[in-house]
């Protein structure tokens, strides 16, 4: 499967001199960013029907971050929510997804270097 790389850095803010104050950073920077994660999720929710939206009225949400033992870099545990299809109806209702997404630090920037799966578009 041919991949997309896409990578984003962000600068933490506020004094980081605890795991704890380093992890809300972390929240904190990926929820007033969190535009930048829709391309990433729908990908993720693509089941082929470009039908399939992601959900505005609740947008994601941070349910977490974890650092590892380094502080180097950690995981983001991810909360969103999409539409669906049931046979050739779109279901106007929406299914939960949780998700973690890598990070890794670098001084007081926050790294997202993710590969994704490139989206296909038989319509054309």
């Amino acid at each position: 499967m041919t991949q997309e790389r896409i990578q984003t850095r962000y600068r933490l803010d506020g004094p980081l001199a605890t795991q704890a104050e380093l992890e809300q950073a972390t929240a904190r920077a990926i929820e007033h960013h969190k535009q930048d994660f829709f391309p990433l999720l729908e990908r993720l929710v693509d089941v082929g029907d470009s039908r399939v939206k992601l959900s505005q009225k609740n947008p994601l949400r941070v349910l977490g971050v974890e650092l590892d033992g380094a502080l180097t870099g950690g995981s983001a545990r991810l909360n969103y929510e999409s539409n669906f299809s049931e046979s050739c109806l779109i279901i106007n209702e929406y299914d939960q997804h949780q998700t973690s997404v890598p990070f890794h630090l670098e001084g007081d920037e926050l790294v997202f270097d993710l590969e994704l799966p490139i989206k296909w578009n038989f319509n054309n």
